[in-house]
């Protein structure tokens, strides 16, 4: 047993739910913070804190494992993880001060119960951003296939400098406008504890045209160093329990590498509509948590 924020937890089930988000987070090119939170604090009641810190930890083994898998693969573009982390890496830093800021807030009375202000205002950001990640990926973009997408908004957006994507066969890509998409992204990955993968893989499908194979193999070296910084962070704050990270940091690691594997197997279109409703049931049951 490890005993996690005062509730005792079964090693075999921390070690099996780290395999299991590692196998999801390989095959969708995600970290698995977006399940593996909502999991630690609704199914094993860990403190929401400790749950975003070690989800980030963890998410370091998972994204790593992926990492491997994928660059044999040859599906990574290298130039948009460099633009995306210009802006992810302090923004990452100010998520995480703005959730330390919200640790602070006390309490709040919704029809009856009292709920810490950082659970309130946490789970109405899971939902609202997970809830539409999952509806973009359901309804694929009008007149695209899930091979082959067209080029998107994002594409045809042209502040200078412009680079090209070559592995994604894109052109003329705004230089600035992809940093602070990684700024957005950056200040999400601190305040809710994930790698932001599972935001950044509809801007990759959908803004610039990518499609889900090389979309899942690019954003994850991102997601691998915003874990990091977001880890240092959190572990400053005391959001880091070093022994249930490493518990599910062992099981997602290899897991991870399989389910990147299992992305050249399975069928475009299924994996795009099996993201969607892992993301709805995971913040379903974080919603009601909360407030129920």
């Amino acid at each position: 047993m490890l005993s996690v924020g005062g509730v005792e937890i079964a090693i075999v089930w921390l070690a099996t739910l780290g395999a299991s988000v590692g196998l999801i987070a390989g095959m969708f090119g995600v970290g698995g913070g977006f399940l593996l939170i909502p999991l630690l604090h609704v199914v094993l009641n860990v403190p929401l804190p400790i749950a975003i810190g070690s989800g980030l930890c963890q998410t370091i083994a998972s994204s790593l494992g992926s990492l491997l898998r994928y660059r044999k693969l040859g599906h990574a573009e290298t130039r948009l993880d460099l633009l995306l982390l210009g802006g992810s890496i302090p923004g990452v830093t100010l998520g995480t001060m703005l959730l330390g800021a919200l640790t602070g807030m006390g309490s709040l009375t919704i029809f009856g119960k009292e709920i810490p202000m950082i659970s309130v205002i946490v789970s109405i950001c899971f939902m609202l951003v997970f809830f539409s990640v999952s509806l973009m990926l359901w309804f694929k973009a009008p007149g695209s296939s899930d091979d082959n997408i067209e080029p998107g908004p994002l594409s045809r957006f042209r502040l200078p400098p412009l680079v090209n994507f070559p592995i994604a066969e894109l052109k003329d890509i705004s230089a600035p406008l992809t940093c602070y998409i990684g700024l957005s992204l950056g200040v999400l990955s601190g305040l809710l504890g994930i790698g932001g993968g599972v935001i950044l893989m509809p801007i990759m499908l959908y803004g610039f045209g990518f499609n889900i194979r090389k979309a899942a193999g690019t954003g994850i070296v991102v997601i691998l160093v915003v874990s990091v910084i977001g880890t240092i962070q959190h572990a400053r704050l005391g959001n880091v329990h070093l022994g249930l990270a490493t518990i599910l940091m062992i099981g997602s690691a290899s897991a991870a590498q399989v389910g990147a594997s299992l992305t050249q197997q399975l069928p475009a279109r299924t994996l795009r509509r099996g993201l969607a409703l892992i993301i709805v049931a995971a913040n379903v049951a974080f919603a009601f948590k909360v407030f129920g």
